[in-house]
Parts: structure tokens; sequence; C-alpha cells
């Protein structure tokens, strides 16, 4: 359990001048709610939103809590761009003025089934989508890979996708993510460099994330990275190779 997200997004704005981009899971919230939380998100300055089914609460600290949902990804992208920022609310009744969200949904680049990822894209951009976040990623060739797919059924692919990197901070960190979390695969040769680099594994970790940004450059839009375990210092590391 942790704070809403649109009192951190209020948070960093106002203290930090920075913009920011809600995390908005479209999970435990019914329609009222989802709605309701969107207005409260516009009155207070948030302008960029980043749409998920967001994970089951069974897999938490509070397995009992109720995950219900009136909407899936798509249907609340398009509920925004279709509704709200044309001033409507579901029912199509007038929300008073329209809302300037921009909206971004997830993709998966190595899905297990290539055709139902390029099929879930191809709704998420007819409902609107202005920009697509992936999951962790570890290689660099994953991109292409469904870019391509998509563009064989449905034409030039011409929206922003910013890739997801989280670096590796140990072997064990590693083995857990390619073997329990859904969406990630980390190559072997990953895998050997933070085995044997033992006490260095962080900054093994380092340069495997900027040999990867620097891979991706060919189709990603921009990155964004998540710290492992607090670990900041790795990302200002990466960001400053990465400028260099």
């Amino acid at each position: 359990m942790r704070m809403s997200a649109w009192a951190v997004c209020d948070v960093v704005q106002r203290k930090i001048g920075v913009e920011t981009t809600l995390h908005f899971p479209t999970r435990g919230r019914n329609l009222l709610r989802v709605q309701g939380d969107l207005l409260a998100a516009h009155a207070i300055g948030l302008r960029n939103v980043f749409v998920v089914m967001g994970d089951p609460t069974s897999i938490g600290d509070y397995p009992e809590a109720t995950d219900n949902y009136d909407l899936v990804p798509s249907g609340l992208i398009k509920l925004i761009k279709q509704g709200f920022n044309m001033g409507l609310d579901h029912s199509g009744t007038s929300i008073g003025q329209p809302t300037s969200f921009f909206v971004g949904a997830a993709l998966n680049l190595c899905p297990q089934d290539m055709d139902t990822e390029v099929k879930n894209l191809h709704r998420k951009i007819k409902a609107g989508a202005d920009f697509f976040l992936t999951q962790p990623i570890y290689r660099a060739d994953y991109g292409p890979t469904l870019i391509e797919a998509y563009e064989a059924k449905h034409g030039k692919l011409d929206k922003p996708i910013l890739a997801g990197i989280l670096p590796l901070v140990s072997a064990k960190h590693a083995t857990f993510l390619h073997n329990e979390v859904p969406g990630i695969s980390i190559p072997e040769e990953a895998h050997k460099r933070i085995t044997s680099a033992g006490e260095n594994a962080s900054k093994v970790g380092v340069e495997l994330a900027v040999e990867l940004i620097q891979g991706i450059k060919s189709w990603a839009h921009g990155i964004y990275i998540m710290p492992q375990f607090h670990r900041y210092d790795m990302i200002s590391e990466i960001i400053v190779a990465v400028k260099e």
C-alpha cells in the first residue's frame, strides 16, 4: 500500500517543478471513481496519464481486497481522448469544459503471443493513445520485431515509444526477474556478465543498461529508468554515461 499516485505527482510538480506522468490503473476503480479521479487530477494540474490495467490485488499485501473494474485500458483511453477531452463524460453529459490529457499506454515488446499484442496495440491506438511505455527490456532487437509485426498488418506505427530500463543489481536480481516476472526475459550473456562480476555486479548493471540504451536509439523515442532497491546512484551513473 502506497500514497495515491496523483498526490505524489502533485507534490513533485509543486515542490520540484518537474512535469509528471500519472500512473493510472483501471483495476480497483469503478466507472464513477475513474471519472472522479480524472477530474481531480486535471483540477490540480496533471496533464499526462499512463493508463494500465494494474496488478491484481492477489499478489500484493492485501489479497482479500477487491479489484473489480468497469473499463479495460483501451476503454479508458477512449473515455479520456474521445470523451473528457471533448468535454463529455461516459454518459455523454457535459463536464463543464474539455480536459487536455495526454495519454500513454503499456506495450509488451516480448509477448508470448505476438498477434494478441499487435491486436491490443492497434486497439489502444484507435482509442487515441498518444505514446507508449514498454515493460523493462534487456535486448535491443525486441523493438524492431514487434514494430515490424504491427506495420505488416496496420501500416506505419507513428506513436512515440519510451523503452523501460531496469538496471540489474546482482545475479540474484537477474534470476528473479527472468523467472518470476511475466514479460521480462534476460539474455544469457547478461546473466553471465552479472554473475561473473561478483561484488561489482551493480557496476556491470550500469554498463549493460548504457549499452542497451545505445542499441535502441534506432527505434525508441526515449527511455524511462526504474531504480531498484532505492539504487538512485545507478540511475545517475546511467544518465551521465548516456549523455557523454
